[in-house]
């Protein structure tokens, strides 16, 4: 049976965008199971730890509802260089626990920290985050995301980046890249534009 999950952020024992997150499962569950009975915001998560700092709750569910609930600390990775690929065919609509086309397009470019995908000229992802691009007035994150993150939208109704069109050719035209998920906002992590090998590596 398939299965998908919702990563949360969790800050000193508080759970973070859960509207985010409960509105994307119920909208996977009904896509693939009309039928399903939709989830409530409070069922999401029992028992958070509570402790301070950073913390990763990982809710995976199917057909039948929440299968796991699992809570871990969480560091910030270290990425400082980053590997334009490219694949035209790639596919990462919903938030399945199978993440193995992102995890190929990752593993194609060993000596660097992550990868920018780009389909069909397009921006998309990281294999892990959505992108937010800095032109030195505004943040603009790409039309064509793989996976609509559930940070990309709580910034996006806060204001605070824009959506737009952007090719693999535009990238050198801004300052700053930001990489966004669940677990980071923006500003945690972000890199020069000088960070990114443009060469294009083809899967």
């Amino acid at each position: 049976m398939c299965q998908f999950v919702e990563t949360i952020r969790i800050k000193d024992g508080v759970a973070m965008n859960t509207r985010y997150h409960i509105e994307r499962l119920n909208k996977t569950r009904n896509h693939f199971w009309p039928s399903s009975k939709p989830i409530s915001e409070s069922e999401l998560l029992t028992d958070i730890p509570q402790v301070m700092g950073l913390q990763k709750a990982r809710v995976v569910y199917d057909a039948s509802g929440i299968t796991l609930r699992e809570y871990h600390a969480y560091t910030i990775r270290d990425v400082k260089s980053i590997c334009v690929v490219e694949d035209n065919r790639i596919d990462y609509t919903w938030k399945s626990t199978d993440r193995n086309v992102l995890t190929a397009q990752r593993d194609k470019a060993p000596k660097y920290d992550e990868v920018i995908i780009i389909k069909n000229g397009k921006v998309t992802d990281t294999s892990y985050t959505n992108l937010c691009f800095y032109d030195g007035h505004r943040w603009l994150t790409p039309d064509t995301p793989l996976l609509k993150g559930t940070m990309r939208q709580h910034l996006l109704d806060e204001g605070k980046i824009i959506v737009s069109p952007i090719t693999k050719k535009d990238i050198a035209s801004f300052e700053k890249v930001a990489l966004i998920n669940a677990m980071m906002d923006l500003g945690d992590l972000i890199l020069p534009i000088s960070s990114i090998d443009f060469t294009p590596l083809r899967i």
